[in-house]
């Protein structure tokens, strides 16, 4: 079942990253609540912002670093709720530019956090965090106790991030928690370029009728997770007493990545799945199969996810259908 949205009605909601795939969504999912909300999204190009994203939306919007306190203090400062999910999310990126990535997804994280101690101490703020931050499994499925052991920069940059957040949650008193993302599908994502991951890759491909490619044998295993199940993730660790200072696994269903290769060649009714020998520069950062165990967000949030991937990539599907152009 869905998480109830009727407790952010009136109340004011800063996203950042609100622009981008993950973002939008619940901007779009608390506006329909009669939330107030602000966005926030530097438009970095590649990382996937969009203002079509939020097309018809009355929610503010501020262009701008997080960490830009000129500019997003005074949205900071009225936010009772924050929804933390700026940042870049290329594993490729992250080694080609690993300055870079350290600057956008620990600097300005950390100046942000600042931010809101000076000016908003008592606002709830939940972490967009990655499952990438575990690295190759040591056992399977991966808890919150698994070590940390990351395979690339984007995974170091990010959980410091996510163990910021949690520092100021206990020496601090800010009200923050993270949630452990692991390759969330579904409206709204950048499908040009391999930057945001491999769904939206195998998503175009199929659309344009071209073949996907699988490196190896494609048997290594992914968690999906709908990007409406993440929205109703934050949505509870906003609410809930007991996020505070904690984290989240989230996850789903496990499928190879083969098998979700052809279910979204099956959806889309073109494509095909071909296997390729893996390139050096990925198989030096692929964490191999990941299953993950989210059921301390179930215990402790009273969250599950509702939507199976063929249901999932369905829907995913007929979003893009008519709006192919505006996310290529």
């Amino acid at each position: 079942m869905a998480v109830d949205l009727a407790p952010f009605a009136g109340r004011h909601c800063l996203v950042t990253g609100g622009l981008g795939f993950i973002g939008s969504n619940p901007v779009l999912a608390l506006e329909a609540a009669c939330a107030s909300v602000t966005v926030v999204d530097s438009l970095v190009p590649r990382h996937g912002g969009n203002r079509r994203n939020i097309a018809g939306s009355a929610a503010e919007v501020v262009v701008a670093d997080i960490a830009d306190a000129s500019a997003v203090a005074r949205a900071a400062a009225s936010a009772q709720y924050v929804f933390n999910l700026a940042g870049q999310v290329s594993h490729i990126d992250s080694m080609e530019d690993p300055i870079g990535d350290l600057d956008l997804n620990a600097r300005s994280q950390l100046g942000f956090l600042e931010l809101l101690r000076r000016v908003n101490p008592e606002a709830v703020v939940v972490f967009g965090s990655t499952r990438q931050i575990y690295g190759r499994p040591q056992y399977i499925p991966v808890d919150e106790g698994h070590p940390v052991n990351p395979v690339d920069v984007n995974g170091i940059s990010k959980y410091a991030a996510e163990q910021f957040h949690i520092l100021y949650a206990n020496v601090h008193e800010l009200r923050a928690s993270a949630l452990r993302l692991t390759n969330v599908y579904g409206p709204r994502q950048r499908l040009l370029g391999d930057r945001q991951g491999f769904l939206p890759v195998f998503l175009r491909l199929a659309l344009e009728d071209q073949p996907i490619t699988v490196y190896g044998t494609g048997e290594q295993a992914r968690d999906c997770i709908h990007v409406d199940d993440v929205v109703d993730a934050l949505a509870a660790a906003a609410l809930s007493p007991d996020a505070p200072g904690e984290v989240f696994n989230l996850g789903h269903e496990s499928l190879s990545l083969r098998r979700i290769a052809e279910l979204v060649v099956d959806a889309v009714g073109s494509g095909s799945v071909e296997e390729i020998p893996w390139p050096p520069e990925r198989a030096r950062i692929d964490i191999g199969t990941y299953r993950g165990d989210y059921s301390k967000a179930k215990q402790v949030l009273g969250w599950e996810p509702r939507i199976d991937f063929p249901a999932g990539i369905a829907s995913t599907i007929e979003y893009y259908r008519p709006r192919l152009a505006w996310y290529l």
